[in-house]
């Protein structure tokens, strides 16, 4: 997926509610950048606009030289299958096995059921979950619910990755076990985009950060030196 472009993107709900305002951006392919504000600041609704599962109310959003926002809902389904997306709490379905859960996004592209869980199982594995292919979300902790998740949306071999709030649900280490796995996956030459309010986090991975507030762009600053790994704490 090449450079994501949006531009003078607005947007406001039915409702009259105001969610973003003159958004003006540019993500190159390969970055891994986070979205950061308080809530209610637009991190959610700027993921929503880039997976087309909301529209702006103005504005473009270039993929590539794409306007996303002018795409038939046959033309966003085929766009999704180049994209992941994890989120806060899961989104998993409790009656469906590990396994099958990974598996799902494939099975609806209509890809064989061989293949299918070939794929899911070395995802698995490369979460650490390969024991426990079928068990239920339920049975999992949070990270490992998480860990689930993330191989569902890596299932797709995805060029862009939106993970909205990922870690909230989740303690310190386990955080700090899920923001690893993101920086793996960019290393891989995925672009990735973190949605988070955890600066704890953010001092232990340093990136691109671009902060919201009230729907606006208020910086979007980068570290002086990129670390390729977690930094130990004192």
């Amino acid at each position: 997926m090449s450079m994501i472009q949006m531009c003078r993107i607005a947007k406001i709900y039915a409702n009259g509610v105001p969610a973003l305002y003159d958004i003006d951006l540019q993500i190159p392919a390969g970055e891994f950048a986070y979205i950061t504000g308080s809530s209610g600041a637009g991190k959610s609704t700027l993921l929503r606009l880039l997976y087309c599962a909301d529209r702006p109310t103005r504005g473009q959003i270039l993929m590539g030289k794409r306007n996303i926002t002018r795409l038939s809902a046959r033309k966003i389904a085929f766009l999704r299958r180049q994209i992941g997306f994890v989120f806060q709490d899961f989104k998993l379905l409790q009656n469906r096995t590990v396994i099958e859960n990974v598996a799902l996004p494939l099975q609806v592209q209509g890809v064989s059921i061989k293949e299918t869980r070939a794929r899911a199982f070395e995802l698995l594995r490369y979460v650490g979950l390969e024991y426990k292919v079928q068990r239920k979300p339920l049975e999992l902790s949070g990270g490992e619910q998480q860990r689930v998740a993330i191989a569902r949306a890596m299932i797709v071999r995805p060029k862009l990755l939106l993970a909205d709030e990922p870690t909230g649900n989740l303690d310190y280490n386990l955080a700090q076990e899920i923001m690893e796995m993101f920086s793996a996956i960019n290393k891989m030459g995925t672009t990735v985009l973190v949605a988070t309010h955890d600066t704890e986090i953010m001092r232990l991975l340093p990136r691109r950060t671009i902060a919201l507030e009230n729907g606006h762009i208020i910086s979007d600053t980068r570290p002086e030196t990129d670390t390729d790994q977690l930094q130990e704490t004192a």
